[in-house]
């Protein structure tokens, strides 16, 4: 993944929609990225994955 596109992915999804929190790390939330996947997960279970594959986005957004 582009190091732009995955700033542009980290201000978008910094926050949780859910319980606004911002933080991760310590059973807080993650963030995890590879060449081709950005995922961002919250301690109250809102989750979003970004996949990109041949310039085409794949979102996925879950709120239990």
């Amino acid at each position: 993944m582009r190091l732009e596109r995955l700033i542009e992915l980290g201000k978008q999804h910094s926050e949780c929609p859910r319980c606004g929190s911002s933080r991760i790390g310590g059973g807080s939330g993650m963030i995890y990225v590879d060449d081709v996947t950005f995922r961002r997960t919250c301690k109250c279970g809102w989750e979003v994955e970004v996949i990109e594959k041949g310039g085409s986005d794949n979102h996925a957004v879950t709120c239990p």
